[in-house]
């Protein structure tokens, strides 16, 4: 008998934790003002959508996509933004066999 274990994904989880090309929307953020205020001027802001798209090597910044914008945002700033996952991207992500 072959045993396999299961990974549950939280729907809600910071933007750091977001699986990559994952659908999610913003919720809340603990940024500091000036760079709240560059980041609404990208399109992020609360109750918008955001996708990883990739990961920086070793620990590197996160590649988002928010509408048609692609920038670049550093791990310890996506930690600080609280994202859900939506609904339609839910269905692929609620439980994966390791």
């Amino acid at each position: 008998m072959k045993l396999t274990k299961t990974v549950l994904i939280a729907k809600t989880m910071t933007l750091a934790d977001l699986p990559l090309n994952t659908l999610a929307r913003i919720l809340s953020t603990q940024l500091p003002p000036d760079l709240t205020q560059r980041l609404a001027a990208l399109g992020l802001h609360v109750e918008r959508d955001i996708e990883v798209i990739r990961r920086g090597f070793l620990g590197g910044p996160l590649q988002l996509r928010v509408a048609s914008t692609d920038f670049m945002l550093r791990r310890e700033d996506a930690r600080q933004i609280l994202v859900d996952i939506l609904p339609q991207a839910d269905s692929n992500l609620i439980a994966v066999a390791v």
